[in-house]
C-alpha cells in the first residue's frame, strides 16, 4: 500500500535531497521552503493494465457441437442476466485489486431475495488464505477478517461454509462456531494471488522520483538565472526609466555584470526520459501521451497498436493467467442464476442451464479503427474463414440476442419473398382471366 499510495512514498521523506539556502544581510542562512513531489508511477501502471485486460465484456463460447433451440435460448438468457448483474464490472475489480494488492477474492452469495451476487474481498478489510495439496489442488477457500472485537475465518470447500472465531472464549484460541451449507456445487469463494503490476520496476521508480525531485530543486533554485556583479555595486539614478548600476573599488577593466542563464538541466532530463523508458519495458506498459503522437489525420488503428506492443503482451500473458478464473465465475453464475430462476422465470433452469457447457475469456482490449474492424470482418466471412456466428460473436455492435435479430430478420425476409410471389401468381391469374374474356 505504501508503494501503491503516492503520499506514502520514500521520497517525501528522504533527507538526502538537497535543501535551497539563501544568505541573509546579517551573515545568517535561512532555509526556503520546498515541497518534495511524489509520483502515481504504480497506480497509472495499475489502471493501464486493468484497462487492457478488462475493457472488453467477458466473451462466452457456446462449447456444444449443434445446440439446441433451449441450448441458445438459455445461453442468451445467461448473458442477459451477467450483463444486469454488472458481472464484467466485478471481474475489472478483482483485476485492479489485485494488480494492487497481490491478492483478491470474489465471493459469489445468493441475497435476501434469492438474487444470485457477487462482491469482492481484498486487504485490508479481508486476507485471503487459500490452502491447496501437494498436487496443487484447492481444498480450501478462507478468507480472514475482524468481525468488530473478534477474529474471524470463513472457510469454503465445495459444500460447506466453515466459521471459525477467535474470541478469547477457548484455550486453543479458534474454534469452529458453525457450518452450513453454502448452495453451490463448489467452492463460491474464487481467489487469484500474484505480483502487484510494478513489482519489478519499483527501484527504477523510486530513483526517477529522486532524480526528479533534484531536478526540481535546482530549477526552483537558479531557474530563472542570476546576475552576476563583479566590484562593488552601487544603484545610481536613472535614465531613461532604467536604473543605472556602477561598481567602485576596481579598475574599470576588472568591474563588470553579467547576466548568467540558468542551467538547462539536460542531463538529468534524459536520466529521467531513460528511467521511464526502463519502467514501461519492466512492467511491460505504454504510456503515450499527446506530444508522442505527431501524425496529422487518421491515425491507422494498426500502427497505434504497433505502438502498444508493451501493453498488448502483457494482457495476452494476464488472458492466460485469468482463464481460471474467467470459467469460473460462470460456473457459479450460472450455477446461481438457474437456482434463482428455477420453475419461476425458466421452467426447470437447473436441468437445462447444466446442459449449457459455456467457456469465459479474457479478451485483450486495444485502440482500434472501426473501420478497418469492420471490413476485416467482412473480408473474414466473404472469404470462408470465420463463420457469420464467430463475426456476430467478436463484433463490439452485436447485442447478446444478435444471432435470433438475424433469425427473425431471415424469417420475415422469407415471408415477404412468400408475399410477393403470392402477389405475382395473382397478377399472372388475373392477366391470364382478362385475356381468355376478351378472346372470347
Amino acid at each position: 500500500l505504501r508503494e501503491l499510495d503516492p503520499l506514502s512514498h520514500d521520497v517525501l521523506y528522504d533527507n538526502g535531497i538537497p535543501a535551497i539556502c539563501r544568505k541573509l544581510s546579517d551573515d545568517s542562512y535561512e532555509e526556503i521552503k520546498y515541497d518534495k513531489m511524489a509520483c502515481s508511477i504504480q497506480k497509472n501502471i495499475v489502471e493501464k493494465v486493468t484497462l487492457h485486460l478488462c475493457a472488453n465484456p467477458m466473451q462466452f463460447t457456446l462449447l456444444d457441437t449443434n445446440p439446441t433451440d433451449k441450448q441458445k435460448e438459455d445461453f442468451i438468457t445467461i448473458k442477459k442476466y451477467w450483463k444486469m448483474r454488472n458481472q464484467d464490472g466485478m471481474k475489472s475489480k478483482m483485476v485492479y485489486a489485485q494488480k494492487s494488492l497481490g491478492d483478491a477474492g470474489l465471493l459469489y452469495y445468493f441475497d435476501y431475495q434469492g438474487r444470485i451476487k457477487s462482491r469482492l474481498l481484498c486487504y485490508p478489510d479481508y486476507i485471503i488464505l487459500p490452502l491447496n495439496d501437494n498436487n496443487g489442488d484447492r481444498l480450501l477457500d478462507s478468507v480472514y477478517y475482524q468481525d468488530g472485537d473478534y477474529q474471524r475465518i470463513d472457510s469454503y470447500d465445495d459444500k460447506y461454509l466453515y466459521r471459525f472465531i477467535n474470541d478469547g472464549s477457548s484455550e486453543n484460541g479458534w474454534f469452529l462456531e458453525d457450518m452450513v451449507l453454502h448452495g453451490f456445487e463448489e467452492s463460491p469463494l474464487i481467489t487469484h494471488r500474484g505480483e502487484v503490476a510494478w513489482n519489478n520496476v519499483q527501484s527504477e521508480i523510486n530513483h526517477y522520483e529522486i532524480i526528479f525531485n533534484i531536478y526540481n530543486v535546482i530549477q526552483k533554485r537558479q531557474g530563472w538565472g542570476l546576475l552576476f556583479i563583479k566590484g562593488n555595486p552601487k544603484w545610481g539614478n536613472t535614465f531613461n526609466g532604467s536604473f543605472v548600476l556602477t561598481a567602485n573599488g576596481m579598475n574599470g577593466n576588472e568591474a563588470s555584470a553579467e547576466y548568467k542563464t540558468p542551467p538547462t538541466g539536460e542531463g538529468m532530463k534524459d536520466a529521467l526520459n531513460l528511467l521511464m523508458e526502463q519502467i514501461q519495458k519492466g512492467a511491460g506498459f505504454t504510456q503515450l501521451l499527446p506530444k508522442d503522437i505527431t501524425s496529422m489525420g487518421d491515425i491507422s488503428g494498426v500502427a497505434i497498436q504497433f505502438s502498444m506492443s508493451l501493453d498488448n503482451q502483457t494482457a495476452l500473458t494476464g488472458c492466460i493467467e485469468y482463464k481460471n478464473v474467467a470459467d469460473k465465475m460462470m460456473r457459479l453464475f450460472k450455477y446461481g442464476l438457474a437456482k434463482e430462476l428455477n420453475d419461476i422465470v425458466v421452467p426447470n433452469a437447473i436441468t437445462r442451464f447444466a446442459d449449457v457447457n459455456i467457456s469465459a475469456d479474457f479478451t485483450v482490449w486495444m485502440p482500434k479503427s472501426d473501420v478497418e474492424f469492420s471490413q476485416r470482418l467482412v473480408t473474414l466471412k466473404q472469404s470462408g474463414i470465420i463463420s457469420a456466428k464467430t463475426a456476430t460473436e467478436i463484433c463490439d455492435l452485436s447485442k447478446s440476442d444478435e444471432e435470433n435479430r438475424l433469425k427473425d430478420e431471415e424469417e420475415l425476409k422469407i415471408q415477404r419473398e412468400k408475399e410477393a410471389n403470392a402477389q405475382v401468381v395473382d397478377i399472372n391469374k388475373q392477366v391470364e382471366t382478362t385475356t381468355n374474356v376478351e378472346e372470347e
